[in-house]
């Protein structure tokens, strides 16, 4: 069964298979790999990535040749930061189903984490000529090219999951980054701004969208936006040290006068 977020959508949905398991700590049950898979997919949805993995590596060992299995547990993998191990099951997906796009883009961030960004450019490139349609491939064909320095693949790939996906506003966020690096400051705002129109608590549009305004010289609009973030969350780490190099960088006169007439203290 699919999940039906922006998300987790990366995770296949069960397939049948007729093997059992014995599983859980105090209480045995008998789950078919279909049902662990679906189990997993439920724990992914709600953010429980260790249960999630627990569940798909089970399905996996009852049914070793599962590509949705390798395929789930290289997602979770991947979301839990555990690059290494999801790329060698992405790996062992794609082997198993090579025209599986999802594998081939979530390997691609994988490796783009890892600072492979070549092999990670060749996968998210497949994974666009096999789902043309699917923003998060081009998202990572994105993150794969700003990071080996190609900005301009980087802004061509970003404005395809733009167009695909124009409600997202971490692709939005993306987007301005990529064109903040060509100084495109208008851009840039633009795209922040975007950003901030999907979800007003979108942190990083915020501190990007503070970093542009400072370079334009437009420190008033910088310090509005440090102050959404700390109206918010005022213990927030980033947003406090970039108002304090704000505060004692020259202007600072300027920086105190907006910040007072926000109500910070």
């Amino acid at each position: 069964m699919p999940i039906p977020s922006a998300v987790t959508r990366k995770v296949f949905p069960a397939v049948c298979v007729l093997s059992l398991t014995l599983t859980g700590c105090n209480n045995l049950q008998l789950k078919t790999s279909t049902e662990l898979l679906v189990s997993g997919n439920e724990y992914f949805k709600a953010g429980d990535y260790k249960h999630a993995e627990v569940e798909y590596s089970e399905a996996l060992k009852l049914d070793p040749a599962s590509a949705t299995a390798k395929n789930n547990l290289g997602v979770i993998l991947n979301e839990e930061g555990k690059y290494d191990e999801a790329i060698k099951i992405l790996n062992d997906a794609i082997k198993t189903d090579p025209n599986n796009s999802i594998a081939h883009y979530v390997l691609s961030s994988a490796l783009s984490k890892k600072g492979a960004y070549d092999e990670a450019i060749a996968e998210a490139q497949r994974a666009t000529e096999l789902d043309p349609r699917e923003a998060e491939a081009f998202k990572a064909l994105g993150d794969a090219s700003l990071g080996k320095g190609d900005t301009a693949a980087a802004i061509a790939a970003y404005r395809e999951a733009v167009r695909l996906d124009p409600d997202n506003d971490g692709q939005h966020h993306r987007l301005a980054v990529a064109l903040a690096r060509v100084q495109d400051w208008d851009g840039a705002i633009a795209e922040e701004k975007k950003a901030l129109d999907g979800n007003p608590d979108n942190v990083d549009a915020h501190i990007g969208l503070a970093m542009i305004y400072e370079k334009k010289g437009e420190r008033a609009g910088a310090v509005k936006e440090l102050n959404a973030v700390l109206q918010k969350d005022p213990s927030n780490a980033a947003a406090k040290q970039y108002l304090a190099q704000l505060k004692s960088s020259p202007g600072a006169d300027t920086v105190g006068s907006e910040r007072n007439s926000t109500g910070q203290n």
